[in-house]
């Protein structure tokens, strides 16, 4: 029931409010009568109060002023005031210290019953959102912790510096650290339990790291990100290497007691601070140091401590570091290959760890052995794809190994096309050289040499390719043209085997009817005979 406050220095005029309205329809009761607003803010001090109705013209404190004290006790209460004096001035002032509202005199009771009614509905819906926003307190701690660490520093002290008294928050210590740990077999966790299971499962490892922590650190928050827990710890430790060492060895001890069991886990520790709002530098640093698990993926243990910089020396890869894998590509060496990439791999890891410059000299060969390709006149198309889908893997890739597999990858296909591509270049040659031969027989002066400037090879070459791909020489290809020719003459015309000859591209009668009788095992004149039309 709405406990309903009147005031007014004037009896009657409280007397006539109490009794005009009907309160019990209200849910409200008038549980206090006041004649003068000083006493009215003595009571609410010590009573619970939902509504005030007050008259402004009151001696000594006004019912504007006992407004503006009320509400600083009871922000919440909602306060309606009333004056015989028809100002509008009186109504924005009331209105402006956070009165519900300002009704005149002479009172109209339904008016006011009304205007009481909205007051104590608008009560009831801010009740409400109240309530919800005390059950919402665990998010809105859960959404602290979150802003905290994906805003700067400044942003952080400036948005979020209310709140922790709010949400009844203790950070004042001396000394906080912000850790991830990363759940590595999320997906597989999931696919095989379910995502209710692994969620289960989840909130029991934070239970567990919070009972394991609790003892050494006074702040323990644990922030959910689906594959990830980032672990919030402050306390008042006598100084930083103190608060390290007590977080290090907590984290060494939960990795052992989970190993070999459900979840793969990879922790990335970061700085110790001293100033809460500085947070988002100890998580980025623990994200830095987690980094790291891509070039020790046999440690699940990182220390933004243990972590060094080092600048790589230039002429660790080289254009011609670039030309001596081309080399190989183009022999098809694969077994080199492979020990090629794991030497460039080894010199990377070695010299400096990080994944940002191992990129980018991945990208600068992929590219370099995209344009040996170009150069080739190899279809570049598929490669290119190949390329950029090998650029997306290597976003997601968890260890360098995997980097170095596509790169591998990427070489061994361009090895299959280049044998393609070598092989349809060298058909092209033998197409192309059985077709000129077939238009050029007739020329008696027709030789290696003409069809391999033609098909734009040396004559060596082109003779052992030819031999190689069609498995018989060119001088047989160039007199099989020739008796197939002549065939066809003997065959349909009464031209002379001198005429024949010189047609065909022989110089001497003779000599091709010594070549023709090799060739179909009888002479011209038999195989005319035989055949002629």
């Amino acid at each position: 029931m709405y406990q309903v406050m009147i005031i007014d220095d004037n009896y009657l005029s409280v007397e006539g409010i109490r009794h005009n309205i009907n309160w019990t329809s209200m849910d409200a009761c008038v549980s206090q009568k006041v004649y003068d607003g000083q006493t009215a803010l003595e009571i609410l001090e010590k009573e619970q109060v939902d509504l005030i109705i007050s008259d402004i013209e009151m001696a000594q404190l006004n019912g504007l002023e006992m407004a503006e004290k009320a509400l600083r006790i009871n922000p919440s209460i909602k306060i309606i005031l009333i004056s015989a004096f028809d100002k509008f001035e009186y109504a924005r002032q009331a209105i402006r210290l956070g009165a519900f509202d300002y009704v005149e005199k002479p009172l109209d009771y339904t008016y006011l019953s009304s205007i009481i009614e909205k007051a104590l509905h608008t009560l009831q819906q801010e009740r409400h959102n109240l309530d919800i926003l005390n059950r919402s307190k665990p998010a809105m701690i859960e959404n602290f912790f979150s802003e905290l660490i994906h805003s700067s520093s400044d942003e952080a002290r400036y948005s979020l510096n209310n709140y922790p008294d709010y949400l009844n928050l203790k950070l004042d210590y001396h000394y906080f650290q912000a850790a991830i740990i990363r759940i590595e077999n999320a997906d597989e966790v999931k696919s095989k339990f379910g995502i209710e299971e692994y969620h289960l499962r989840l909130m029991s490892l934070t239970d567990q790291i919070k009972e394991s922590f609790c003892n050494a650190f006074s702040l323990v928050y644990i922030l959910t990100n689906f594959n990830k827990l980032i672990v919030f710890l402050g306390h008042d430790y006598v100084n930083a290497k103190i608060f390290q060492s007590s977080s290090s060895e907590l984290f060494s001890r939960l990795s052992d007691s989970l190993r070999g069991r459900v979840f793969e886990v990879s922790i990335g520790i970061g700085t110790v601070i001293k100033y809460l709002w500085n947070m988002p530098v100890s998580y980025e640093n623990a994200s830095k140091a987690l980094e790291y698990s891509f070039f020790f993926p046999q440690k699940n243990i990182f220390d933004i401590r243990d972590t060094k910089r080092k600048e790589i020396p230039s002429e660790l890869f080289t254009s011609q570091n670039e030309e001596q894998l081309i080399q190989l590509i183009c022999k098809k060496q694969t077994a080199d290959i492979h020990d090629w990439i794991q030497k460039l791999s080894a010199n990377l890891l070695e010299n400096y760890r990080s994944k940002q410059l191992i990129f980018i000299q991945i990208y600068s060969l992929l590219g370099r052995l995209l344009k040996f390709m170009y150069e080739m006149d190899i279809n570049t198309e598929e490669t290119e794809h190949e390329i950029i889908d090998t650029y997306h893997r290597m976003e997601y890739a968890v260890s360098s190994s995997e980097i170095f597999q596509l790169l591998e990858e990427v070489c061994y296909n361009i090895c299959q096309k280049l044998e393609t591509s070598v092989q349809n270049h060298h058909a092209h040659i033998c197409s192309a050289t059985i077709e000129y031969i077939r238009t050029h027989y007739q020329d008696a002066s027709l030789c290696l040499k003409d069809i391999a400037d033609h098909v734009n090879v040396s004559p060596a070459h082109l003779s052992a390719l030819f031999k190689k791909n069609q498995k018989q020489n060119i001088s047989d290809v160039i007199a099989n043209a020739r008796i197939d020719a002549a065939c066809q003459l003997l065959s349909n015309s009464s031209a002379s085997l001198k005429e024949i000859s010189a047609r065909i591209g022989y110089t001497n009668q003779y000599y091709f009817s010594s070549c023709f009788k090799k060739k179909t095992g009888m002479t011209p004149s038999i195989y005319r005979e035989i055949h002629l039309n």
